[in-house]
């Protein structure tokens, strides 16, 4: 028996305990701390399972850690980089001096190879061995035994949460593909997997498409690292001529080689000498011409290079995951392409999630060999102390219970009111699945107005998503034959059904028409898929608008008491807790 307590104390710091290989409980830290996108150990999410008592220390038989080398970055000071960066971009793009240095790299590629930047595959690069001594000071300090702990390479994770986590069977044959901003000195792999092994073919560290389009977020007054989606979802609303206007600035800086198997670049590209270039070439343009261009950019490039993986391997059947597949719209693409039989994407890929590669690499390199596939992805607390919540705000709020509380809320939903739902195991990851959702009817626009205004505060572009019945998925979306097992943890984009499109409105993307679909299938949200149900039954529409439940900038509710916090500081109708109904008195 394997008992393995897996950590990220990095971007998105998280932690979770496996049994046997199988998630028990997965938590990252920001849901206790309320920062989102925390960097750092995950400190009260360890004490959280300490306290109710999930595991005892001597009773771990291994500690994974994910990633080779910890970078000893706190939040700020990441964030400071870009800004960092960013400014001496400025000076040398306004410079005389940057005359000097300008890349002509159409010629560095005809003079020289010195752009060839790979890696092997264990990195090689430098070693920040005090942080990880302060780690391991910090284990013992809860007890924990520094002997059992094994690092997982970044990439490596990436890749065994993609193929233990999703593999139909061992069997067979994947290729893995991982794709990001960085981690332990590599930001692209190839790999093989089968028979529970993963050989890697490939890996580089070029300045990566994940760099480039943090670079660019940045450079559009967003936060790199956490908004790069609302570029994508913009993307759609621009016409393709502007779009590849500015889209050949970006094939300067990234090019595909060796039969568009390997990205490649520069080796002197570095986010100053980009920024600088960016802020030449795109002062006075249009913020949503350079969206659409990098991801008209984003999507050729990727695609290009998954297919010529697939053709140098002859494998087809592919599982992804690194922050770059973060993208919904490059995965639809993916999905769709002839040369992919089968394909899926392991659920919020950023780092957050390579705690389960982690602990599945451990647990079948050292237990036995078994694909760990993924039921369902509510792998947290449970809404505690709704009691004390509801007495703490007693004078606000009134209560009531419902003995079918999901025929109430049906019929709250079909007369357009908006509910928020905090019930059940906490979803995992960016994505809310239903449990720490707001819902609401999505036949009716309005809606969407109402809870961009009142609760989410979010862009308005950016569309919501539909939470449709895994049974009437054919009647709304168009889902290609590689994703015949459908997608229920929101990580593909789909085309819609033209006469469908006004019972779902609000999940449509209003420009290109697409949705971010959840499918909801009762074997894995037995709960969730009974309320859509019983909303078709008064509706004739077998769907709902899904967003996360968070007020604007905030971690989305991990507890009761949070949960009321956000029904009294936004025009939420109902909030339902469990059995319970609360409302503003």
């Amino acid at each position: 028996m394997s008992l393995i307590l897996s950590i990220n104390a990095g971007i998105n710091s998280s932690i979770g305990l496996f049994k046997d290989g199988r998630p028990v409980i997965c938590v990252e830290e920001e849901r206790f701390n309320r920062v989102k996108n925390w960097f750092g150990f995950p400190e009260q999410a360890f004490q959280y399972l300490l306290d109710n008592k999930y595991l005892k220390p001597d009773d771990l038989t291994d500690i994974a850690i994910c990633d080779e080398v910890l970078g000893n970055v706190s939040r700020e000071r990441f964030y400071q980089r870009y800004a960092n960066h960013y400014e001496k971009g400025k000076q040398l793009a306004y410079s005389t001096a940057q005359a000097k240095v300008k890349l002509d790299i159409k010629n560095k590629l005809k003079s020289t190879g010195l752009y060839r930047n790979y890696i092997e595959a264990k990195g090689g690069g430098k070693k920040d061995l005090q942080y990880n001594e302060r780690l391991y000071e910090i284990l013992v300090s809860y007890g924990l035994d520094k002997s059992k702990v094994t690092h997982v390479e970044h990439h490596l994770c990436h890749a065994a949460s993609a193929y233990f986590g999703l593999a139909q069977s061992l069997d067979e044959q994947y290729l893995v593909f991982t794709l990001d901003g960085g981690g332990d000195d590599l930001r692209s792999t190839v790999s093989i997997a089968q028979n529970g092994v993963i050989e890697r073919q490939s890996a580089t560290n070029e300045y990566s498409i994940g760099n480039i389009y943090s670079a660019v977020t940045h450079h559009l007054g967003f936060r790199s690292h956490e908004h790069e989606y609302k570029l994508m979802g913009l993307a759609s609303y621009v016409k393709q001529e502007y779009a590849d206007a500015c889209k050949r600035f970006f094939e300067q800086y990234l090019f595909l080689e060796n039969n568009d198997t390997a990205f490649a670049n520069p080796h002197f590209i570095n986010h100053s000498i980009f920024f600088a270039e960016l802020i030449k070439e795109f002062t006075g343009s249009r913020f949503d011409n350079i969206a659409a261009a990098l991801q008209a950019f984003t999507e050729e490039v990727v695609v290009r290079w998954v297919k010529g993986n697939i053709k140098k391997y002859d494998v087809k059947k592919i599982v992804c995951a690194g922050g770059v597949f973060m993208n919904v719209k490059l995965n639809k693409l993916i999905a769709e392409l002839p040369e992919v039989e089968w394909v899926n994407v392991f659920p919020s890929c950023g780092d957050e999630t390579n705690i389960f590669g982690a602990a599945f690499y451990l647990h079948n390199k050292k237990y036995s060999k078994s694909v760990q596939l993924l039921n369902g992805f509510t792998l947290g607390t449970k809404p505690t102390d709704v009691d004390a919540a509801i007495k703490k705000y007693e004078v606000d709020i009134v209560v009531e219970m419902h003995e079918d509380i999901n025929i109430y809320i049906a019929e709250q939903l079909a007369e357009n009111r908006i509910i928020a739902r905090c019930s059940g195991r906490m979803e995992f990851g960016a994505r809310a699945l239903g449990n720490r959702s707001v819902l609401a009817n999505p036949s009716r626009m309005q809606n969407v107005a109402k809870i961009n205004q009142s609760v989410k505060k979010r862009d308005f572009w950016m569309p919501f998503a539909p939470a449709m019945l895994k049974e009437d998925t054919a009647t709304f979306i168009k889902q290609p034959k590689s994703l015949s097992h459908g997608s229920p943890y929101m990580m593909f984009a789909f085309d819609t059904v033209e006469d469908r499109q006004d019972d779902i409105v609000c999940g449509v993307h209003q420009a290109d028409h697409t949705a971010r679909a959840q499918i909801v299938d009762e074997n894995l949200y037995p709960e969730f898929h009974d309320l859509i149900t019983k909303f078709k039954k008064l509706t004739g529409i077998g769907c709902l608008l899904n967003t996360s439940f968070n007020l604007h900038g905030f971690p989305i509710v991990e507890n009761a008491e949070q949960a009321i916090e956000v029904l009294l500081n936004s025009e939420i109708d109902i909030l339902i807790v469990d059995n319970y109904c609360i409302k503003r008195r």
